[in-house]
């Protein structure tokens, strides 16, 4: 019975020995094809620290075969182009799919040029009133210091309320402008739909 077992451990030992033997030979069984630094083209069965750097093939010696291509390592500089280059393409992503939900709540909102219109004098209408409002203050508050009140917070607030007046005009003026974008936008979403 050892002797059995001797026997079959020994043929294991055997097998998975040859089978060591084998994978090293198929190892050492490649070429490596590269560039070097003058351009010449070089084969060897080992391959240099440059070339890793620089890319290079592995060929199956016996069929001439490219068994494997590996690229040259990208420089800091290509690095920093591609991640531009994927910031900007992601950039441009979202602002079509921004451009996409503006669009699509635009015409949800007005069904044509002429809702849009009502919709833009309506806001911009109140919105005069509101100016016109505060610029009535301002008469009356500054009316009231030409004719002496002369409370220090009283002349603060004519100041804030003046600010005020620039601040609504340059919203109105805002609204205005992009009331007209959407006009244009609806327009040509109209035409193209």
């Amino acid at each position: 019975m050892q002797v059995r077992h001797r026997a079959i451990l020994a043929g294991l030992a055997l097998t998975l020995l040859s089978g060591l033997a084998l994978q090293a030979v198929q190892a050492a069984d490649v070429t490596y094809r590269w560039v070097n630094g003058n351009g010449n083209l070089q084969l060897s069965d080992t391959l240099p620290s440059g070339a890793a750097t620089n890319g290079y093939q592995v060929i199956d010696p016996h069929t001439g075969a490219v068994v494997r291509e590996v690229a040259p390592r990208k420089t800091a500089e290509e690095k920093a182009r591609e991640a531009a280059a994927k910031e900007a393409m992601e950039l441009a992503e979202r602002e079509a799919q921004a451009q996409a939900e503006r669009d699509r709540i635009l015409l949800s909102l007005y069904s044509n040029e002429a809702d849009l219109k009502q919709a833009r004098d309506q806001r911009l209408d109140r919105m005069d009133s509101r100016i016109a409002q505060m610029e009535g203050s301002i008469e009356r508050m500054q009316a009231n210091i030409d004719d002496g009140h002369d409370d220090p917070a009283y002349a603060r607030d004519l100041e804030r309320m003046k600010q005020a007046v620039v601040e609504v005009r340059a919203e109105r003026d805002a609204m205005a402008e992009q009331f007209e974008a959407d006009l244009k936008r609806l327009r040509e979403l109209r035409s193209n739909g």
